[in-house]
């Protein structure tokens, strides 16, 4: 096997590779428990006989693993290898973030999920068929997390072609995007490397080099190999200095004998590497070469991961609940627009989405993770800000089942009375009932538009005869929407939520994603949340302080007059 050979030469040579013996299989022999457990718990999404063809199969994305082709995603383990029993314990036990993979860890007991690992392997012969171990990939070497290694990463994200799946900013929105498939035809898209939580196999520095150096097998996500990695056998230099001579309209001749002198390097540099995967003699000096050229790819690596480190949180926000709740922001005078600098001067409260499983047709692979949300008011009116990623811009495509038109959306929903107190019924989270909800629904098809509806049930909402004067604007740019609405306060039209504050006012989201299928009933949404307009900052904080003062003066001067007077009696 090619990574086989590769790491045993490392080994002989005494080079870079240093291969842990924590690889050692844990697993039991393969059980009728293990099957029982998995028949119970694995096989409506895997197929009884492993392949990914269980009855959820179709309606879940990605498609679940097909186990009998010993491909798998998350290892910890260098590309072309099978994975640790160790991993795939971990990831019985903590599931597939971003996936329906769930966690087992709750629900199955430990020996349970051993069983599990060892009939799992039952599926795929080459793990009977593998006499030693798996070999891990070394994080020797490790370049720790620096703002000067974020920069370089940042200007590799580009050179590697990094972009083109994940976008500029690394939102999941690059031009490829749309296109890729996996190893089976399935659509699947590039992660979302601002959202470190939805990474299948962690987001810690570490984890995103494991991703790079082993790829993600199945899927379009390449290991970072020697023989196909941009300009393997070169320093980073020659690597910078080749590519601003490729960007140049005309070379001088020097110049194209300095770059060809270049390209004979990289060549025989990825000849020692094909002549090492197929088996071939190589000598010292090759092995030197190849160690040389490899101890670049995992410096890049590093410095690549630590940039993407960069684009995300310390961990997911927090739901806005409890302290977390959307306050809007008193202000005098006018309300900012959707480029004003003042919206970055507070954090914005985030309303995760889930999908719409209550009703046909259901949402059960959402793409959109959630939307955060900003809030200001004046005297008179309100202006929300409402920011959620989306990978496609989506306006005018066509459900080939249905006919209907998939476009991007979001609706806001409120109750059409405010519950007096907590403990008031609410309207149904799904679009109301008994009890109505009003509701603001804007589509990407009209970006400056928002229409207001009344409903009384997801498939029962009436756009409202009288529509209010709100004010929208929209923008969307590397893969994220950014809505703002300005209503009034109060209106006449009954059917309007009418906002005062002080109040803690229920809402909700519901939105579409027009390239996942969404429509309808088909989406992401919220349970209801809250909101409440601040106090209006009481004027007598301005009276205060300067009265304060002037008493504090006046007792200081009365109280140097009395002593004053005190000593001149004594006397």
């Amino acid at each position: 096997m090619r990574i086989r050979t590769i790491a045993l030469l490392l080994i002989l040579f005494g080079t870079l590779a240093v291969f842990s013996p924590a690889d050692a299989q844990n697993a039991p022999e393969a059980s009728e428990r293990g099957k029982e457990v998995y028949e119970d718990s694995c096989a409506h999404c895997h197929g009884v006989e492993g392949r990914g063809d269980g009855s959820a199969a179709e309606n879940l994305l990605p498609r679940p693993r097909d186990f009998t082709r010993g491909l798998y995603k998350i290892r910890s383990t260098e590309a072309g290898q099978l994975p640790t029993d160790q991993d795939l314990f971990d990831i019985i036990t903590e599931g597939m973030p971003g996936s329906s993979m769930p966690e087992w860890e709750t629900a199955l007991s430990t020996d349970d999920r051993w069983q599990l690992v060892a009939y799992i392997k039952t599926f795929y012969p080459g793990f009977k068929e593998n006499e030693t171990p798996p070999k891990q990939i070394t994080l020797a070497g490790k370049i720790s997390y620096a703002e000067q290694s974020v920069e370089i990463g940042k200007e590799l994200y580009v050179e590697l072609g990094c972009v083109e799946c994940h976008g500029n900013v690394g939102r999941g929105d690059g031009t490829s995007a749309p296109t890729l498939e996996d190893s089976w035809g399935f659509q699947t898209w590039p992660a979302n490397l601002t959202q470190g939580w939805t990474f299948r196999g962690g987001y810690d520095t570490e984890d995103i080099f494991k991703r790079f150096i082993g790829g993600i097998a199945g899927s379009p996500m390449p290991a970072f190999e020697g023989d196909s990695f941009l300009n393997f056998g070169l320093t980073a230099e020659e690597s910078k200095r080749l590519i601003e001579l490729e960007n140049r309209d005309e070379m001088t001749e020097a110049e194209e004998e300095e770059s060809g002198k270049f390209y004979e390097k990289m060549d025989a540099a990825v000849d020692i590497a094909l002549t090492i995967q197929e088996g071939g003699e190589v000598s010292a000096a090759d092995i030197q070469t190849y160690n040389d050229a490899m101890k670049i790819v995992y410096e890049k690596s590093w410095h690549l991961a630590n940039y993407v480190k960069s684009l995300m949180p310390e961990k997911r926000p927090e739901p806005a609940i409890g302290n977390n709740v959307l306050r809007s922001q008193y202000v005098q005078g006018a309300l900012p627009a959707i480029d004003d600098a003042v919206w970055e001067t507070f954090e914005a409260r985030y309303f995760p989405l889930v999908g719409q499983v209550v009703i046909e047709p259901r949402q059960f692979n959402p793409t959109i993770d959630g939307v955060h949300v900003k809030s200001f008011y004046n005297d008179t009116e309100v202006a929300f800000l409402f920011i959620w990623d989306d990978r496609t811009h989506t306006t005018d495509e066509t459900d080939e089942n249905t006919g209907k038109t998939l476009e991007d959306a979001l609706a806001v929903q409120f109750p059409v009375k405010v519950p007096q107190g907590p403990t008031a019924p609410k309207p149904y989270f799904l679009w109301g009932g008994r009890l109505p909800v009003y509701l603001w629904h804007w589509k990407a098809s009209m970006p400056e538009q928002v229409t207001e509806l009344t409903a009384k049930g997801i498939n029962n909402a009436e756009v409202q005869e009288v529509q209010g004067e709100l004010e929208v604007q929209s923008d969307y740019t590397d893969g994220q929407y950014k809505l703002w609405v300005k209503r009034a306060l109060k209106t006449e039209d009954k059917k309007d939520l009418q906002l005062e504050p002080s109040v803690f006012v229920p809402i909700a989201f519901s939105a579409w994603d027009g390239s996942n299928g969404d429509v309808d009933t088909k989406r992401t949404m919220t349970s209801w949340y809250t909101f409440v307009l601040e106090p209006v900052p009481s004027s007598r904080r301005f009276v205060y302080p300067p009265l304060i003062a002037i008493l504090s003066v006046g007792l200081l001067f009365g109280l140097r007059a009395f002593v004053q007077r005190r000593n001149s009696e004594e006397v």
